[in-house]
């Protein structure tokens, strides 16, 4: 069932590299390495980040881009929250410092210079192309069971962007005349609609927002959240591997995301359920999941109309069934995204 065992024996011979042969080095050079410090040199020695940075050959060409590259995947590594308390730690830190790629403090450059390096490689997408060239290399050749899909609030320290009042044009109350000549306005087609007639995850992308807004939701207590930012939506495949992110406004609903990240994480790797809660109970998203070859495990919502009501009146959700069906049993794996 699964083609894995060459991925997993190829990525076991460079850990085993890395660490009979890189490791005893740095060691030697640097002193006995911490925990998170071979955390990441293990990281960047996979990731390979500044092999996507540009540095333009011009005049008087850039400096540092590369080790500034390095580190954004130390930033992450060390839970940094700002800029400013990750030029700290590079000043104080003589081994993260190296490990980057500067051996002095005053070569670290200012401030500015890393928000304007971070902006440029968001814009040119360095961490996505990194990304997708990981899992190219050593799990597009994986046959995994389960894609969970769900998104999570981003805040974000900038101004949300005022949204434009749609106007409705009012009708007039009350029901039709039957002899009225004038014709129904035919329905307006739904995004997830017209996302099954689309091929490409950017095309499906188009008509999405990703300015930052004011975006809310109800949490697994029950209770409202409601957040200045964004939204990260993640399609998660076994043993908590995320294969695509896709980044929207915050009042982005869930749903209308669902079928580009099934899409995209469909083209990188090989999988079997599609598994979503009750958000993304859709037939568009049900359509388009076996349109891809998968088995779409979705929640039921019953607050989407009264037809579905009475459609699971006296039934259980899949929530509900936890494993008393095989396919409650399947639902149950989605909490690992």
């Amino acid at each position: 069932m699964t083609k894995s065992i060459p991925t997993l024996s190829k990525m076991w011979l460079k850990v085993r590299n890395i660490e009979n042969t890189l490791f005893p080095y740095l060691e030697e050079t640097l002193g006995e390495l911490a925990a998170k410090e071979s955390k990441l040199i293990r990281i960047l020695d996979f990731a390979e980040i500044e092999r996507f940075v540009i540095c333009a050959q011009v005049t008087n060409p850039p400096k540092y881009r590369k080790e500034i590259a390095r580190a954004f995947v130390a930033k992450a590594v060390y839970s940094l929250q700002t800029t400013r308390d990750l030029i700290e730690r590079l000043k104080a830190d003589r081994t993260l410092r190296l490990i980057c790629g500067w051996r002095y403090t005053y070569q670290i450059p200012h401030e500015s210079t890393f928000s304007r390096v971070y902006a440029l490689m968001a814009h040119s997408k360095v961490a996505d192309e990194a990304h997708r060239r990981f899992i190219k290399e050593y799990l597009s050749d994986t046959l995994f069971f389960y894609n969970s899909t769900d998104s999570t609030a981003i805040d974000v320290r900038e101004k949300p962007l005022k949204q434009e009042k749609i106007h409705k044009v009012k009708k007039k109350r009350g029901r039709k005349r039957k002899d009225d000549p004038s014709p129904v306005a035919p329905k307006e087609e739904t995004l997830g609609i017209r996302q099954l007639s689309m091929d490409s995850t950017s095309q499906m992308m188009q008509s999405i927002p990703t300015q930052s807004n004011r975006g809310g939701k109800i949490n697994s207590k029950g209770n409202g959240y409601y957040w200045v930012g964004g939204k990260l939506h993640l399609g998660v495949v076994d043993g908590d591997i995320p294969i695509t992110a896709i980044y929207t406004s915050a009042s982005v609903h869930d749903s209308t995301v669902a079928i580009p990240v099934i899409n995209e994480t469909s083209n990188r790797v090989d999988y079997l359920y599609d598994l979503c809660d009750k958000a993304y109970d859709s037939e568009s998203i049900k359509t388009f999941s076996s349109k891809r070859g998968h088995v779409p495990i979705i929640d039921s919502n019953p607050r989407r109309s009264e037809e579905i009501k009475i459609a699971i009146e006296g039934q259980k959700t899949l929530h509900q069934m936890g494993f008393a069906t095989p396919m409650g049993n399947h639902y149950n794996h989605r909490s690992s995204v």
